[in-house]
């Protein structure tokens, strides 16, 4: 029997599981390589080093909200949703409508939903949806709540300069919404890892409301911290890299997501890279990529899968998920 501590769950044959991914992704784009010239970079670095040749940008008029609703229509399209008995709605977004309120209570008024469901939104980069993820299963788990939405959207093409270098070719727009659910099959959070880089805050900053990033500080700790983080949840669950189908890493670019595999070792088929086409969406990067990679797989879904954030904070998440397709008796 191996001793299991850090942030395991308590219950993880029996909690609630990410049973359906809903995206949107604005259908505008932007061309890195017809930008590329103004930069001094040519095609080869777009596709080899930062793996982005178009950027989604989402209409001026639009916000946080009005993404999170076009991702909530996608995930009505695969599955049925019971707004009456979703009893929570988190928003991981640092980009809300407006200061106050916030976006969860916004999509709540929305989306026309009962008064018991509570609402919240997470202020998080990069590594919100892990993050999201352990705070939202942890919550059901606890109040013995069946269904919660979880939105991601950060629209960061209002934030960024497109006079600066290190951010103008990688950040875009996206939103998603995962349906957690005690009563669906999906996959069940079982262990966790996460931690704050001291004094390391400034790595990723608003300079007088423009995106700021300290692009080596922000690939130094993503590349001392990652790997342990995903190491340290392998070992307390007694597993190898072997063990686990697919890991989604989050693709602050080709660079360092190659880095990242490479020193882990892994197999460039167990970590999809899938935004060459839209960009860096920051929250919602790892859920889209989650979705596109199980909606594409000729196969089942693989049974553990590791996904691991990282970025503003600097923080980092990661996760291990096992895949469930029956209730478990103690949900009964």
């Amino acid at each position: 029997m191996v001793e299991r501590t850090g942030l395991r769950s308590t219950s993880p044959h029996d909690g609630a599981r990410l049973a359906a991914i809903g995206t949107y992704i604005p259908p505008r784009r932007l061309s890195n390589l017809e930008r590329a010239a103004h930069f001094d970079l040519d095609a080869e670095f777009l596709r080899k080093r930062l793996g982005v040749l178009e950027r989604s940008v989402k209409e001026p008029s639009e916000v946080t909200s009005d993404l999170c609703l076009r991702a909530f229509d996608d995930l009505t399209k695969k599955t049925r949703i019971d707004l009456d008995v979703v009893r929570l709605v988190c928003v991981v977004t640092q980009n809300p409508d407006r200061r106050i309120p916030h976006v969860a209570a916004i999509l709540h008024h929305k989306l026309g939903m009962p008064k018991s469901c509570m609402t919240f939104d997470v202020s998080h980069g990069c590594a919100g949806y892990p993050h999201a993820v352990a705070i939202v299963s942890s919550l059901l788990d606890t109040f013995g709540f069946r269904d919660a939405l979880l939105f991601t959207g950060d629209p960061y093409s209002d934030f960024v300069d497109p006079e600066d270098k290190t951010t103008a070719l990688i950040f875009s727009d996206a939103a998603t919404v995962s349906y957690i659910s005690r009563d669906r099959p999906g996959y069940v959070l079982i262990d966790g890892d996460f931690g704050t880089v001291p004094g390391s805050s400034t790595c990723l900053d608003d300079h007088d409301g423009r995106l700021f990033m300290d692009g080596r500080l922000v690939f130094s700790n993503a590349a001392r911290e990652v790997p342990p983080s995903v190491q340290r949840v392998l070992a307390r669950n007694a597993l190898t890299t072997a063990d686990v189908g697919c890991f989604f890493l989050h693709p602050g670019s080709k660079y360092v997501v190659d880095f990242l595999r490479g020193t882990l070792s892994l197999p460039p088929e167990k970590v999809p890279f899938v935004i060459e086409g839209y960009g860096n969406t920051i929250s919602s990067s790892i859920p889209l990529t989650i979705e596109e990679h199980l909606r594409r797989a000729s196969t089942p879904p693989p049974a553990r899968v590791v996904m691991s954030g990282f970025g503003v904070g600097f923080t980092w998440g990661t996760t291990l998920m096992e895949y469930r397709t029956q209730r478990s008796k103690n949900d009964e």
